[in-house]
């Protein structure tokens, strides 16, 4: 997935709770040299724009019929002053066409083991090295259920301000 690969639609993902369909264009090219960087991403603003337009995502993802189609464009590095008015014509050309349009900017950008070191100074004097890499979550946190020897479930409906509300409640039941 590379803009510079203008014939590859880069990725396709269905909201199917909201009904959409996101059509992601990944950038991942500084902005140097800008002329290159407008040109490459036209051709695959057209591309993506033919790709919807021939009927070859509805091949592809029939259960996506009606769905509106988002053009998302992701990129990797902030951009130039001239490259934010480049998208904003892009943006109204590909709204005129009949699509919506979503931007956002992604920092993948990996934090190595000397970049997550930070010294912590006393008295212009360093003392400490923490460690500010996030862990795991599965590290931290037991997630395991506990173990138990035998469960029953049993549910029980109870009124409520004349309302019945379903209430279920779990039992445990030592042996066997």
């Amino acid at each position: 997935m590379s803009l510079v690969d203008v014939d590859t639609i880069d990725y396709v993902g269905v909201n199917i709770l909201f009904k959409r369909v996101f059509v992601g264009i990944f950038d991942d090219l500084d902005w140097d040299d800008e002329a290159t960087h407008f040109s490459l991403l036209t051709k695959k603003i057209d591309r993506y724009t033919q790709y919807v337009r021939s009927g070859q995502l509805l091949a592809a993802y029939p259960g996506v019929r009606g769905y509106p189609v988002i053009i998302e464009y992701v990129a990797m590095r902030p951009m130039t002053r001239a490259a934010e008015a480049f998208w904003k014509t892009r943006e109204t050309i590909i709204r005129s066409v009949g699509f919506d349009v979503r931007c956002r900017t992604v920092d993948v950008r990996h934090a190595t083991a000397s970049d997550a070191m930070v010294e912590h100074m006393t008295n212009g004097q360093s003392n400490v090295l923490a460690d500010t890499r996030l862990e795991s979550v599965a590290d931290v946190l037991d997630l395991t259920p506990p173990a138990t020897v035998g469960t029953k479930h049993t549910n029980e409906i109870v009124r409520v301000d004349h309302h019945p509300v379903l209430v279920m409640r779990k039992k445990i039941s030592s042996g066997r």
